[in-house]
């Protein structure tokens, strides 16, 4: 059941560091005094809203990972993996019980 997967997924790791930045999974970091504090791709100050909007305009994957020389295929996957566990986790949270 659907149900039994988004209950398995586990809350991602977010760990600070000395100087107060929050890293997530080891691929995305926060830190108040740098970029306004979005959170960025880890120890870039690319900030992940690029992605989607790069995505969001029609561009490839690639096209992002070659835009942004910093920035691995990997680590924008892993971005995006992120995001869609989030998202399942929230649907789970709200889903209707009533709901066939």
């Amino acid at each position: 059941m659907a149900q039994d997967v988004v209950t398995d997924m586990q809350a991602p790791t977010i760990d600070i560091s000395e100087d107060g930045c929050q890293v997530v999974e080891g691929v995305i970091w926060i830190h108040p005094d740098r970029v306004s504090g979005a959170p960025c791709f880890a120890k870039t100050r690319v900030p992940i809203q690029n992605l989607f909007d790069y995505l969001e305009s029609g561009a490839s994957l690639e096209e992002f990972v070659i835009g942004f020389p910093p920035i691995t295929r990997d680590q924008a996957i892993k971005v995006l993996e992120l995001a869609r566990t989030g998202l399942f986790d929230s649907l789970s949270r709200s889903e209707n019980p009533n709901r066939p």
